[in-house]
């Protein structure tokens, strides 16, 4: 499995529209991503920014185009076309927001160099079946950004136990067991970010690992509760969720991290 396999993705999105599983997580993981954003933002003047990967906009509206910079033109890219337009639907009906779409893959943008004055990549690369694609991929969003321009970026965290454990395991047997959705790919530790960050034309200015609650128990419990329909039961496991981002303080942060993130400037 790849991720340039199109109409696998199509069928994924498809397939998670009907009964999002993953509502209280994601609703959760839109404030993790809300919180880095607001900890690494700058007075830097934005343009135009992108944003890799609709399928958090195409099948739940706890996404992230709403947490980006208002006063700049928001273009997502997805390499499905039925996922971009489904995303673009999505959010025009449910948040009346506004987001153009381009279909293109992350290994040959279609954009000039330097369109971009910041780019959100978040768990976009680590679908590919190959390490050298992330590097490729890396090169290519460098090209793309202005010099000066900002990059911030995650990936999953290959430190954390639970992802250690499933990128060792075969791919068919974690899906039919219901612990994944869609195919996961290789990724990189922060050291290897960090590498090929730097060797991809970036100066990285400050690293983190989010997402410290424990993923598939939390995903499962959440769908629980939400199908159950308790309030009160779901807004206290949404604080204990939130909770868990105090274990970023910790010593321990490279191992409870679902995901390891970092910010770069084009140098």
């Amino acid at each position: 499995m790849d991720n340039d396999n199109v109409n696998y993705w199509h069928t994924v999105v498809n397939r998670a529209l009907p009964d999002n599983i993953q509502g209280l997580w994601r609703l959760h993981m839109r404030r993790v991503y809300g919180d880095l954003m607001s900890r690494w933002r700058d007075n830097t003047k934005c343009n135009r920014m992108l944003k890799t990967d609709l399928y958090e906009e195409a099948t739940t509206p706890y996404n992230l185009i709403p947490l980006l910079q208002k006063n700049a033109r928001i273009i997502g890219m997805d390499v499905s076309y039925e996922v971009a337009v489904l995303a673009k639907q999505r959010l025009q009906k449910e948040q009346n927001l506004r987001c153009d779409i381009v279909v293109c893959d992350t290994r040959k943008f279609a954009f000039k160099s330097g369109a971009f004055d910041q780019i959100i990549s978040n768990s976009t690369l680590d679908h590919f079946s190959e390490r050298k694609d992330i590097a490729v991929a890396l090169r290519e969003l460098s090209r793309i950004l202005k010099p000066g321009g900002r990059l911030i970026i995650t990936l999953d965290n290959p430190l954390n136990p639970m992802v250690f454990l499933r990128n060792r395991l075969p791919y068919r047997l974690l899906k039919s067991v219901g612990l994944i959705q869609y195919y996961v790919g290789k990724t990189l530790s922060k050291s290897q970010l960090i590498h090929l960050l730097e060797l991809s034309g970036f100066k990285v200015q400050d690293t983190a690992f989010i997402d410290h609650t424990p993923r598939v128990l939390a995903v499962w419990v959440g769908y629980i509760l939400q199908r159950i329909g308790n309030e009160a039961i779901k807004v206290y496991f949404y604080k204990l969720l939130n909770k868990c981002e105090y274990l970023e303080r910790l010593p321990l942060r490279n191992f409870t991290g679902n995901f390891v993130a970092a910010k770069a400037i084009k140098e």
